[in-house]
């Protein structure tokens, strides 16, 4: 079977754990057409960790904005009929390649995804994640990520290199909910399918991007506000997705439950716009003032 499978790896300072991840990628029991790491700036060691590949995968050299960016130029270098994003922490299970393009195939979808080993840091308990929550026709892929990301990971997942195209990639600016923007434009266009087997063994970190709350809540009520425009451009129906005024009070239940006090002005400031008064934002806000955080103005 021809994979025509593209895997491209974003790495930054990944010198630790790259030579692992790429190794996975090789080990694969279907070898995919290309490896392509996207060096993002790294001031480690990366270079020579690929270097030890030789001619077994591809490397370009980057400055560091960000992982969509980067994501998306090895998407345009790529090849491959199929592309799967992998992260330079994850590893592959040796069937992953395999199980999801059968699978892909088997279903005549242009998205699959399979479940992850998610192994937490300090030390925890391992867990299964990524079921099959987000498979079915548009929009059901899109309702199923819209609140919480059903595909656990890029790396859990195959898409269609025309369909990436479609979507417009990942947007840059919305670390760290580009995963979850980008499923729900998949699920508005596409099929997605799932593959019923375990594909990735992902590490989360203290500092992964799963963990940056106040940048999760703030922006991702960005991507989801700005969803309608994007699905009016295609004429994609969006009359199942909650109101701007529904998802900006969402954000803020959940800054005031996590104590995101540092996002609280901002979000506030949206809602008076949009007519929307929440008590307990505001109360936290005036008792815990903190001053913006870098990245908001940036």
């Amino acid at each position: 079977m021809n994979s025509s499978i593209s895997i491209i790896i974003p790495a930054y300072n990944a010198e630790e754990t790259l030579r692992a991840t790429l190794q996975s990628c090789l080990h694969q029991t279907l070898d995919p057409h290309e490896i392509i790491v996207i060096d993002n700036g790294s001031q480690d060691e990366t270079a020579k960790v690929i270097a030890a590949f030789a001619d077994r995968v591809k490397y370009f050299f980057t400055k560091n904005e960000g992982v969509s960016r980067a994501r998306n130029i090895g998407a345009e270098r790529a090849v491959g009929e199929w592309l799967l994003f992998l992260d330079a922490d994850d590893q592959l299970l040796p069937h992953a390649l395999e199980s999801l393009l059968v699978t892909a195939k088997q279903q005549q979808a242009n998205v699959v995804y399979g479940m992850v080993i998610e192994r937490r840091e300090p030390p925890q308990l391992a867990r299964l994640n990524g079921f099959d929550f987000a498979a079915g026709e548009p929009p059901h892929g899109a309702e199923r990520n819209f609140w919480r990301c059903a595909i656990a990971t890029p790396g859990s997942a195959l898409i269609k290199k025309e369909l990436h195209g479609k979507v417009g990639g990942f947007v840059t600016g919305y670390e760290p909910m580009e995963d979850r923007d980008y499923w729900i434009k998949c699920g508005l266009l596409e099929k997605i399918t799932f593959c019923n087997t375990v594909v990735l063994d992902k590490i989360w970190r203290p500092s992964s991007h799963g963990s940056q709350h106040s940048k999760r809540i703030f922006r991702g009520q960005l991507a989801q506000r700005s969803l309608k425009k994007w699905a009016s451009e295609r004429h994609v129906a969006t009359n199942w997705m909650p109101s701007e005024k529904q998802i900006v009070k969402s954000a803020l239940d959940e800054a005031v439950w996590r104590r995101c006090t540092d996002i609280l002005k901002p979000l506030l400031k949206e809602a008076r716009a949009l007519g929307v008064f929440h008590w307990k934002a505001q109360l936290l806000a005036a008792l815990c003032s903190k001053p913006l955080p870098d990245w908001i103005t940036k």
